[in-house]
């Protein structure tokens, strides 16, 4: 079963980070029972998700990983996600998904309340 899980130990944040991206990161870690499938680093700024770094190989968990970012980023009160262009998988994601946006995106065009 594929999991993502929130980094609580600030070291292992500081290590994956390695003092690239500014302010308060937080992470998680993607896996598939006890095998590690890579991890996701994020930041919370005021209403905005700002997902920094993919370190995901498999594609088909990008998705979910990225999502699982914006989620935790809503649910501390952001009400929009930007990824990071520089970041190969992240800026394939993107196109993929959000081809024709500019800047920050509404979280609803990936969450929405079904009727």
């Amino acid at each position: 079963m594929i999991a993502m899980r929130p980094i609580r130990e600030y070291d292992v944040i500081d290590l994956l980070n390695n003092g690239r991206f500014e302010g308060e990161v937080e992470g998680y870690v993607v896996m598939d029972g006890p095998k590690y499938l890579g991890h996701m680093l994020y930041r919370v700024d005021g209403a905005v998700t700002q997902v920094l770094e993919c370190g995901v190989e498999e594609k088909m968990f990008v998705d979910g990983a990225v999502r699982a970012c914006v989620a935790a980023g809503e649910n501390a009160g952001a009400t929009s996600f930007r990824v990071n262009g520089e970041d190969e998988k992240l800026a394939e994601w993107k196109n993929v998904f959000f081809p024709e946006a500019q800047g920050d995106v509404p979280n609803s065009s990936i969450f929405h309340i079904c009727e």
